[in-house]
């Protein structure tokens, strides 16, 4: 995670550019078998933006060859995307080392939407923290393996807890 030198600073620089809050800024990749699993996903981008959870700011599909080669494709050239329309962003955000860096990262024959937003949701926050003379800095998503991990390992020591908390009151 890359902080900024001048987070912790007495006077913050304006974290608001066209309206969008430039520290709220995240790219999320969404994998997809294949191109034509998308209208479930331009729905839900779309419920998000109406209910302002978040705004898109760029979108593209990236799809790998067999060849692992990285192709991106606007989304008014994808069947399930084009209906976004307005909110599918308009910002060109990604570059063409984003999608190959996406590319990479999937196996061949794979697609997967890349998704710029600014997370509205945590706007509050984000004013918040500039109102103390700080700044949101940085987030970083937790891998699913890790969470799962994490989770079924409270969930034994919480049971644990139970059970001796059973035999303590039992005892008692």
């Amino acid at each position: 995670m890359e902080l900024d030198p001048a987070a912790g600073g007495a006077s913050p620089p304006a974290a608001r550019t066209s309206g969008i809050d430039l520290d709220l800024v995240e790219y999320l990749v969404v994998a997809v078998p294949d191109l034509t699993r998308v209208p479930e996903i331009a729905d839900a981008l779309r419920a998000l933006a109406t209910a302002e959870q978040i705004a898109v700011l760029d979108l593209v599909a990236v799809t790998t060859s067999l060849e692992g080669e990285a192709t991106a494709t606007e989304p008014d050239d994808v069947a399930g995307l084009a209906a976004l329309g307005p909110i599918a962003g308009g910002t060109r955000l990604l570059s063409d080392d984003d999608v190959a860096m996406v590319g990479s990262a999937l196996p061949p024959g794979a697609s997967a939407l890349v998704v710029v937003v600014e997370d509205r949701w945590a706007r509050l926050l984000s004013e918040a923290a500039r109102a103390a003379g700080g700044r949101v800095v940085g987030g970083e998503r937790i891998p699913h393996r890790r969470v799962a991990d994490s989770v079924a390992v409270s969930t034994t020591l919480l049971a644990a807890e139970d059970e001796q908390d059973q035999g303590a009151d039992d005892e008692g």
